[in-house]
């Protein structure tokens, strides 16, 4: 399944698909021999790559009990909000005025995701979680100090399953797609400033408004 890549990196991206959109939900303990079977390999490169994800806060491990899900916690994602929308205006600064080949990707990206995302359907949470982490992709993927663009996208990231879940649980993305457009605008047309302080806002409102979807208090870990 994943011989033609490094086996680590595609083990982890596979994990953090599973993370997001709920196949391996919230509070659980991960079964390694079980979820090595279903990937097709051993339980080494499994464990290492969830030693990985660990280091990064999307795992937690329990000593000589192995893996768990982080349980959705509302206080979670508040606080990985608050901390995004002060670091990734600045990330955005120091791209900006963006050349036109990324103005039309930011353009595609949205025309592209509208449909689903504000359709109805059982794609829409997945299409809410990958519009919202590939428009900060986009936005800061350009940028030239790489601690500050890494730490803005492991804060996207981490929000992905909070993202999704909360629209499975009621979110209405059309304030939130109706102010990307806003940005994409100040963006095309090279309003730094603007386009920073919009972004800051952008995220603060979204994050409330999606936060009231989610669970708090976090529950207890489960076996599976």
């Amino acid at each position: 399944m994943f011989e033609r890549q490094p086996l680590r990196q595609a083990v982890q991206r596979e994990i953090l698909a599973r993370l997001s959109d709920g196949r391996l939900p919230a509070g659980i303990r991960i079964n390694e021999t079980h979820l090595s079977a279903d990937l097709g390999i051993s339980r080494t490169p499994l464990r290492e790559a969830m030693l990985h994800l660990e280091a990064g806060g999307f795992l937690q491990s329990d000593l000589g009990k192995g893996f768990l899900v982080p349980p959705l916690s509302r206080k979670e994602f508040a606080g990985l909000q608050e901390v995004l929308a002060r670091l990734a205006p600045l990330a955005l600064t120091t791209v900006m005025p963006f050349p036109g080949q990324r103005v039309m990707e930011l353009n595609n990206l949205l025309s592209r995701s509208k449909m689903q995302v504000l359709r109805p359907g059982p794609d829409q949470a997945t299409a809410l979680m990958e519009l919202v982490f590939r428009w900060g992709l986009l936005l800061v993927e350009s940028c030239p100090n790489a601690v500050l663009r890494q730490d803005v996208l492991r804060l996207e990231a981490l929000s992905r399953r909070y993202w999704f879940t909360a629209q499975r649980a009621g979110f209405t993305p059309d304030p939130l797609v109706a102010s990307m457009d806003e940005m994409y605008e100040l963006v095309r047309t090279g309003q730094s400033a603007r386009a920073a302080s919009h972004w800051s806002d952008h995220i603060l409102r979204s994050a409330q408004e999606a936060g009231r979807m989610l669970p708090d208090p976090a529950p207890r870990p489960s076996s599976s």
